[in-house]
């Protein structure tokens, strides 16, 4: 029986790319948590104080990213022979993690907290200016990650519905959702400070401190579960898995391939293992050899496969 393995190196520019959208979320929430924190201290705004712990959580998260995409990029050693990938599924949970307690749990106490004892509103158009600034920005951040979705769906011929469900990179995922977030959050409180200035009640303002911090407690949530479902080695899409099958089989020396396992390693980086029947009447040589063509031919046309082991069967 022969058992035959074979590596290739995963695409650099898919970190680079993932990269570049961490750091313009990274750069947008630092200035706007800044902002936010003195409009909040200036205007007693429960929303704003939301907001403000909302935007920190989310720049500590993409802290969190960066170090996952510098992590998982460090190469196959002997203590990790399958190299570093899974590093970036860790650090993202870590992320989604201390956006539900930091961002989310706060937030709804907070609102709780000012339902009972409703602050009053002072320097409201600091507060006004401040959000308006944070919409522009965490627009313009959200853009530069649903740009690079786009890219990641029309490499795979995929909507970015599909991507967002099911990609193997949690970072441009994460900061995509972050930043739609941060929209509807900042828009949210913008509309409940003009609400507390117009009726006199802090009450909306509670309200959209609640609302904000729930929806961020549901998206964390959500980051979670994909995170796991990565980290304890979740098969890749069925459709993929039958496209390696068919370029298995179309091999002249491949008769079927009677099983096949594919999980991933880390984004675009796959470990696929299939057991394979030959034709009948190859000797030892000519089935190495048939086994060497296929390696070489998997890695030229599906790049992502980045360790294949082939088992010959009866």
């Amino acid at each position: 029986m022969v058992r035959s393995a074979t590596r290739s190196a995963a695409p650099a520019e898919m970190a680079d790319e993932s990269l570049g959208s961490v750091l313009a979320a990274l750069a947008a929430n630092t200035t706007i948590a800044i902002a936010k924190g003195t409009a909040a201290a200036l205007t007693g705004s429960p929303a704003l104080l939301a907001e403000t712990l909302h935007t920190v959580a989310d720049a500590g998260n993409e802290v969190f990213l960066f170090i996952a995409i510098r992590r998982s990029r460090h190469p196959a050693d002997a203590s990790h022979p399958f190299g570093y990938g899974p590093e970036r599924y860790y650090w993202a949970l870590l992320a989604a993690i201390g956006m539900f307690v930091v961002g989310g749990a706060v937030s709804i106490w907070d609102g709780l907290r000012a339902l009972v004892h409703p602050p009053e509103l002072d320097a409201f158009w600091v507060g006004v200016a401040v959000l308006v600034i944070a919409l522009v920005l965490d627009g313009i951040s959200r853009t530069v990650a649903l740009r690079q979705l786009r890219v990641q769906a029309k490499r795979a011929n995929l909507t970015v519905h599909d991507v967002l469900r099911e990609s193997a990179d949690p970072t441009v995922v994460t900061v995509y959702f972050e930043d739609t977030i941060d929209v509807l959050g900042a828009a949210l409180a913008l509309l409940a400070l003009v609400l507390h200035r117009v009726t006199g009640s802090g009450i909306p303002d509670a309200l959209a401190s609640v609302v904000i911090g729930g929806l961020l407690c549901y998206l964390a949530l959500r980051l979670t579960r994909r995170n796991r479902q990565l980290l304890t080695n979740q098969s890749v899409p069925e459709r993929y898995v039958q496209r390696l099958r068919a370029r298995l089989e179309d091999e002249a020396e491949i008769e079927a391939v009677t099983r096949l396992d594919a999980v991933y390693l880390g984004p675009r980086q796959v470990l696929a293992a299939a057991d394979i029947r030959m034709v009948d009447g190859l000797g030892g040589e000519e089935v190495a050899a048939a086994l060497a063509r296929t390696r070489a031919g998997i890695a030229r046309d599906i790049p992502a496969v980045d360790r294949l082991y082939l088992t010959p069967v009866p």
